[in-house]
């Protein structure tokens, strides 16, 4: 007995929503696709900001400046694990652990920023002729490979950190290396909240590593 008046009455009002008016019709509409709306999740904004390492210095590749003679061959730059597998800036908390900032990214893979940054400021100096990036044409003619292995390049403590060892072999002296060092830029205040400066003070970093690579360079 319950179903067969449970059926009349949806019956009933089936009967009356048909034969309502049009504008009674766009109410009850209207109604229903409000309160569905109200279900959806809303948009929120992409905070995320893209920073990319910086240089004064502009340079193309194969220009040849005057007074310059060395042929520089500028091999893939190497990162660290933890630097590799993002492009998420990374600060360091104490010496074991870091954290990746989801909203705080580089632009472009850290290895390609710092090869770039590299390639730009040894083009600068008065010593080098050209710098040939990898892969190798095996027709250009290098008097010097540099291998360049980051350490650090991040944030932490209150400080911008970067660091990276190298290497500078002849290629027409039976591949003697003639540097394998150390570098260390000096560690400069950072307040951990401005990415921006953290980007720039890198980029610093990185500039000051190209200058000791050239002073290293045979004269």
């Amino acid at each position: 007995m319950n179903s067969k008046l449970s059926r009349s009455f949806s019956a009933q009002s089936q009967l009356r929503l048909r034969f309502l008016p049009a504008w009674a019709l766009l109410a009850v509409t209207s109604a229903m696709l409000s309160g569905c709306s109200s279900l959806l999740p809303q948009a929120t904004p992409d905070t995320t900001r893209y920073f990319v390492l910086s240089n004064p210095v502009t340079a193309r590749s194969g220009v040849t400046k005057a007074g310059g003679r060395l042929q520089i061959g500028l091999r893939p730059v190497e990162l660290p694990a933890y630097l590799r597998a993002t492009k998420s800036m990374v600060v360091r908390d104490g010496g074991n652990e870091i954290r990746y900032q989801d909203f705080s990214r580089w632009a472009e893979p850290l290895e390609a920023g710092v090869n770039r940054v590299l390639k730009e400021r040894l083009l600068a100096s008065s010593e080098v002729a050209g710098v040939v990036a990898h892969p190798m044409r095996g027709d250009v003619m290098r008097d010097y490979d540099v291998t360049v292995r980051i350490i650090h390049c991040e944030g932490g403590g209150g400080l911008a950190k970067f660091s990276a060892s190298y290497d500078i072999v002849s290629t027409v002296d039976g591949g003697k290396t003639v540097a394998s060092k150390t570098f260390a830029a000096p560690e400069s205040p950072w307040d951990g909240k401005d990415f921006s400066e953290l980007a720039r003070l890198l980029s610093e970093g990185v500039a000051a590593l190209s200058e000791r690579i050239v002073a290293d360079l045979p004269k």
